[in-house]
């Protein structure tokens, strides 16, 4: 069976201005180093940049109406103008190293490099750290183990993460994602690798490959 893949760049940011939690090809840009990530919610797409984490599981965005409660963020969720907008009515909240974000969990269509993905998982933020949103990042895109999300909400359940729905939905046919960095020469926001959902990349591989599962 041939690999779907979906790979997109990511943006390097300097860390030491970020106060944050630690295929298919999506451009990483890294920031000491933090990671974002663009993607799209809703249907029409609404426009988001996200910081890529790891280890968390939740997913989450600042919503249109909570205003300074919710930082810096350069663009809020508009739930009334996505027509496959679906609150849960969940309620959410997270707490990172140096941040905090709470709100309620909600279902959407997000897309990934022009890849749309319905039925989504993730939080709308009426709250949180303004130090999460400085920099460029809108709010975070946790890929973490899906079993982490049980302790972000008051009913301890478990919220499949992205990479779980796109295996899900058969976006992917692996539950895997695999990253390839560039090599650092500046501390300027910069693209400097990639996020691969559903496997790896060949062109990127010298030597064997190992999987870490969750």
């Amino acid at each position: 069976m041939a690999q779907k893949l979906i790979s997109i760049p990511f943006k390097a940011v300097d860390r030491n201005k970020m106060k944050a939690a630690s295929l298919i090809d999506v451009p990483l840009a890294n920031v000491d180093l933090a990671y974002l990530i663009d993607v799209s919610i809703g249907t029409p797409p609404q426009p988001f940049t996200l910081l890529l984490d790891t280890g968390s599981s939740s997913t989450w965005v600042p919503v249109s109406h909570c205003g300074r409660y919710c930082g810096y963020p350069l663009h809020t969720l508009e739930p009334s103008l996505s027509s496959t907008f679906n609150s849960t009515h969940l309620p959410f909240s997270v707490r990172y190293g140096e941040g905090f974000s709470s709100g309620y969990y909600a279902q959407d269509t997000i897309t990934i490099n022009d890849t749309p993905v319905p039925g989504v998982n993730f939080a709308v933020s009426d709250y949180n750290d303004g130090e999460l949103t400085l920099n460029g990042a809108d709010g975070i895109l946790g890929i973490g183990p899906d079993r982490l999300s049980m302790y972000n909400n008051p009913e301890n359940k478990i919220i499949p993460t992205l990479v779980t729905t796109m295996h899900e939905k058969d976006v992917i046919n692996q539950k895997v994602f695999s990253v390839y960095f560039q090599p650092i020469t500046t501390k300027q926001p910069r693209i400097n690798g990639e996020i691969v959902f559903g496997g790896v990349e060949a062109k990127h591989v010298v030597g064997d490959i190992k999987i870490i599962g969750q």
